[in-house]
């Protein structure tokens, strides 16, 4: 009688869920560790006090009044990954990427009928990838 109450899950499923636990568990610490750091005053990017006197503001003045730069894309974070406030948005960054992760590790115990599935799936990975990356990669292209 136990075994009618017994519910499958195909192993692709169980190694995508491990991998994005994982990725999500790291991303979330990654965050948490320079966020913290950040805020007990280690080498920021932005003062905090600055950030919070000017956030009201448009985001080009925004940058220009705390930063004195301006911006046109997302590279200035990764320009400036000495920065505990640049290094906690790479937390941001792998929980965004958690879904590949969990995608290029379930692969090889996906069976051969799902496989063009995933494959078509991947694509769209690609294609979301791209336009994340776009302004970093085409600064001025689309972004802030």
């Amino acid at each position: 009688m136990a075994e009618k109450n017994q519910v499958h899950v195909d192993p692709a499923n169980l190694v995508f869920a491990k991998a994005m636990e994982i990725v999500t568990y790291v991303g979330i610490a990654v965050m948490i560790v320079f966020g913290l750091l950040y805020l007990f005053g280690l080498s920021s990017f932005v003062d905090m006090k600055a950030a919070i006197a000017h956030w009201h503001l448009p985001v080009g003045k925004f940058w220009h009044e705390v930063a004195g730069i301006h911006i046109s894309g997302y590279d200035w974070f990764l320009k400036n990954l000495t920065k505990m406030d640049c290094l906690s948005m790479l937390g941001i960054c792998l929980l965004a990427l958690a879904p590949l992760a969990g995608i290029l590790a379930a692969w090889p115990k996906v069976g051969a009928t799902h496989k063009v599935l995933v494959l078509l799936f991947l694509i769209l990975v690609v294609e979301y990838l791209f336009a994340i990356f776009k302004p970093i990669i085409l600064p001025g292209v689309g972004g802030h």
